[in-house]
């Protein structure tokens, strides 16, 4: 099953669904790269394993440094819990074959790898990337194209471009923008398709504003959902039946009309407390036309039917994104002129009677005041762009600031610790301190063991065995140790003189 169905039907049982969903979208355009799959996950989901890497790096460091997540990373204390859902999510998509393994392994660049043992890997070899490009267009997924000729290779669309390019009379690009909009539907279309009945809106209630380009989209994606079946279900079938049924009636009367239950009440119908959802059959934009230009109103009352389904969509818009896919603000606009130039005054008969001159002025009047309010809206948009540009220019000093501000406290820190005896010496100073008092007792590498004298060293002091156990590998040549002979010199001056001389000469090499 592809992710984003496997998303869409259990999205009520998968925890942290917003995260997984949008971890799953973003890596669907990496899917064919295995580089850039691994640093997704090393950038956003692994801050659990590049917490330990930290806390391991300062468990013998002063001071210890915070760590914070990184922007948009997944928070360190549900990393790992929401890796595992993705890979719950994409374990039947054989187009994650990348991402799978990286989850199964805990592959990545911050500590050893911690593997899922219970999980087999899926098999990467030479061939790996070619066979995620092959099952991405098995499932449709090989959009958008560049290029015409690469859709007419499949005989299904080949089929419809040659059945209607005479009749269409359309050029290339017209017919590229056709097939490429018609599959990004169709993808969007099948994490619907669990409810078919609602999932025929996206395509009965298309909208690009050109009746020709709709008509043909539409006609694709019937192809589409007629002729797919790659790695569907029984049921997903059915359903896909379904939905072919339902989008037949694309285009026909009976589904582009008011419903006879508004029209047997037009003239006494409350327009405030009216269902704009249902009656607009979930706004297709034919029925929102015969709404705003019923004879049953006069044009206050459609300009305010228009206002009320406007609001309603853009609600409903906002809760179902995915659903409510096209943007009818410029149809809202061109239907406000299109009323408002057309909404002439009726004869003196009737409930409705106005002047001719009198629906003149209201018109003007009313176009008047849409503009104002078009035109304050502009200058508000205007006015907080600048200020979100304003604000964007500050956060960008300040976080320059701050870095800046950062490596130089680091930088300090780094040379207080080296360069300070406040609290004693430093385990690189005392281990050279024990080096020579070791020798001067006539124990040397020569007969003894380093890692005895880590022992030693670790429980007197207290310090990190594996530490020493570096430290005893001593450089007596870079600068590092030569500055901390010089301090070490200085410890015995009084009770070892002997052992000073040595130092020193040893620091002068």
């Amino acid at each position: 099953m592809r992710a984003k169905e496997y998303l869409e039907i259990n999205k009520k049982k998968i925890y942290h669904y917003d995260l997984v969903k949008k971890a799953v979208y973003d890596l669907y355009s990496l899917r064919n790269n295995k580089r850039q799959t691994e640093a997704y996950f090393n950038q956003y989901l692994f801050a659990d394993a590049r917490y330990r890497s930290h806390a391991q790096y300062y468990a013998d460091k002063t001071p210890s440094a915070i760590f914070n997540e990184s922007e948009n990373e997944i928070d360190k204390t549900i990393a790992h819990k929401v890796r595992m859902e993705i890979l719950n999510v994409i374990s039947g998509d054989d187009t994650f074959v990348f991402a799978y393994n990286i989850i199964a392994l805990g592959a990545n660049k911050y500590d050893d790898n911690h593997p899922i043992m219970t999980v087999n890997l899926k098999e990467e070899n030479l061939n790996t990337v070619s066979y995620i490009e092959d099952v991405c267009k098995k499932y449709k997924e090989d959009y958008p194209k560049a290029s015409l000729a690469d859709y007419l290779l499949d005989d299904d669309n080949r089929a419809i471009f040659y059945n209607k390019r005479c009749d269409l009379l359309k050029d290339e690009e017209w017919w590229l923008c056709a097939f490429n909009k018609a599959y990004e539907i169709f993808d969007r279309l099948r994490v619907k398709i669990s409810d078919p009945f609602k999932a025929q809106y996206i395509v009965k209630n298309i909208y690009f504003n050109d009746k020709v380009l709709e008509s043909t989209i539409v006609g694709i994606i019937k192809s589409l959902i007629d002729n797919y079946t790659y790695d569907l279900t029984d049921a997903q079938k059915k359903k896909f039946e379904m939905l072919s049924d339902n989008i037949n009636g694309y285009g026909n009367d009976r589904f582009k009309k008011i419903d006879e239950t508004y029209l047997a009440n037009i003239y006494d119908i409350n327009l405030d407390e009216t269902n704009w959802l249902k009656s607009t059959q979930m706004f297709n934009y034919d029925i929102i036309s015969m709404w705003a230009t019923h004879e049953a109103f006069n044009l206050e009352q459609r300009l305010h039917i228009i206002e009320l389904i406007e609001k309603r969509y853009l609600i409903e818009r906002e809760k179902h994104p995915d659903i409510f896919i096209y943007d009818l603000s410029q149809f809202f606009v061109s239907l406000r002129e299109h009323v408002c130039s057309n909404c002439v005054a009726e004869s003196g008969e009737g409930r409705y009677s106005q002047t001719r001159l009198e629906r003149v002025e209201e018109l003007e009047s009313t176009i008047d005041r849409k503009n104002e309010e078009i035109n304050k809206l502009k200058n508000t948009v205007e006015q907080l762009n600048l200020l979100l540009n304003k604000e964007a220019d500050k956060i960008k000093q300040l976080k320059n600031k701050l870095r800046s501000e950062t490596q130089a406290l680091k930088a300090t820190i780094v040379e207080l610790t080296e360069e300070t005896n406040i609290r004693g010496m430093t385990m690189p100073q005392q281990v050279l301190a024990f080096y020579y008092l070791f020798n001067e007792l006539g124990i040397s590498f020569n007969n003894s063991d380093k890692t005895q004298w880590a022992r030693f060293i670790n429980t007197f002091t207290g310090k990190n065995f594996q530490n020493i156990r570096t430290e005893l590998n001593i450089d007596f040549e870079s600068r590092k140790t030569q500055k901390n002979l010089r301090i070490v010199a200085d410890l015995f001056a009084e009770l070892f003189p002997r052992i000073q001389q040595k130092v020193i000469n040893d620091s002068q090499i």
